[in-house]
């Protein structure tokens, strides 16, 4: 059995039986990992139809980016009041709380008759995320196998194969399907109310309550485990790496692909997200058996030639080049991501799981909010091109600032 800082050792805590729930451990595994996979599918699926609400609604790229944005401020607000909840109250009361949200939310999107109501759907959205998301990490934590350190590479995955898949997905849809932009939405919601049924069978990893009900319905926040914050900020520059580059290809993308194309394909804007969270899934499973600072270090020259190269492609007016650039800059952000999360994770005791995840993520989401909010001032200000250097130079740094950062860890 391998060992080592970024591998979650601790045996899992038993589960309470309940009557009428039959799922079982690895089935409970695999089911949180569904359940973050949908919930990011749903995050990435309004990406190709921001080029129809921004024709049909007539805002500018800084619009567009707010729209993103407050899909962020909704995660944060989540992770900050509530982000150890699933510590306190359980893990399955907040899966199902998150998950009727996310159906609201999804709703909302499916039928908003402005950028009003968008914006509106995405709080939402992002409430719900950011309540799920340290819960489905301490989840995962729960219920892995023993001293296999599967949890974080699970989370990992589905979060970047969620994001994926949620893309193309919702490309294709845009591109061929009928109502193109309420048919994604509607298929996401009937994928939620299965995993909702799943979550009723799961059993509750959280056997003893250690608050009474009065404290459990104040704002829990995230927390860095006790004694390890100087550790837990060097870490934390691999969230800021991977998401800052997260941020950008999640809001503006879409836009910039298919902009290169002759077709202006919604398809083909999709992808671009594809790209990037497909690759960097494949990435994560690859590297699956490695210390987190190998991924990382590994991760830092990917991202340097990957932002290089798409710097270069919006330029050029290269469709080919942006996606060559993808490609590269995908497995390195996949890498970051998951050796960042895998040592980060390992910081936090049993009890410490889903506050620590909340923080984690917080980080994670104030560099992709960040990042796409300055980026699409700037695109307004100056144009695409003048944007796209000075991000891919921001970005680059930041990269640099993680490897550093990491490189200061064992392993």
């Amino acid at each position: 059995m391998r060992s080592g800082p970024d591998v979650e050792t601790t045996p899992p805590p038993p589960t309470r039986p309940a009557r009428g729930r039959t799922l079982s451990r690895r089935g409970s595994f695999a089911l949180a990992g569904s359940v973050l996979a949908v919930f990011l599918m749903a995050s990435t699926a309004p990406s190709p139809m921001y080029a129809i609400y921004q024709r049909e609604w007539h805002f500018s790229s800084t619009v567009l980016t707010v729209v993103f944005a407050v899909y962020m401020v909704g995660i944060l607000a989540a992770l900050l009041l509530f982000g150890s909840l699933s510590d306190h109250l359980g893990r399955r009361p907040v899966l199902l709380g998150s998950i009727a949200l996310e159906t609201i939310s999804l709703l909302v999107l499916a039928l908003a008759p402005g950028v009003g109501w968008l914006c509106v759907g995405r709080v939402l959205q992002g409430l719900a995320t950011g309540a799920v998301t340290s819960a489905v990490s301490a989840t995962l934590l729960d219920f892995q196998p023993r001293g296999s350190g599967r949890g974080p590479l699970v989370n990992g995955v589905a979060a970047a194969g969620g994001m994926a898949v949620g893309s193309v997905l919702a490309g294709a849809l845009v591109q061929f399907a009928p109502a193109p932009t309420e048919l994604s939405y509607l298929v996401l919601i009937a994928a939620l109310v299965l995993l909702f049924l799943g979550v009723l069978a799961m059993p509750e990893p959280v056997t003893e309550r250690r608050a009474e009900l009065k404290r459990v319905l104040r704002p829990q926040r995230p927390t860095v485990p006790e004694g390890r914050g100087r550790t837990f900020a060097l870490l934390a520059t691999t969230m800021l790496s991977a998401w800052t580059i997260g941020g950008m290809f999640m809001s503006l993308g879409p836009s910039v692909a298919s902009g290169l194309v002759e077709s202006n394909s919604h398809f083909v804007g999709g992808l671009t997200v594809t790209v990037l969270a497909g690759v960097g899934s494949i990435a994560q499973v690859l590297a699956s058996g490695w210390h987190g600072t190998r991924a990382v270090r590994l991760a830092v020259p990917l991202l340097l030639i990957g932002l290089a190269a798409v710097a270069v492609a919006v330029v050029a007016g290269s469709a080919a080049l942006l996606f060559s650039g993808s490609v590269v800059l995908g497995a390195g952000w996949g890498l970051m991501f998951a050796g960042g999360f895998r040592m980060l994770s390992a910081l936090a005791t049993p009890e410490q799981r889903a506050g620590t995840s909340a923080m984690i993520y917080v980080v994670a989401y104030l560099s992709a909010g960040g990042s796409s909010i300055l980026l699409g001032y700037l695109t307004t200000l100056f144009g695409l091109h003048n944007a796209t250097i000075v991000f891919a130079a921001a970005a680059g740094a930041f990269a640099a600032l993680a490897g550093i950062g990491s490189g200061r860890q064992r392993g």
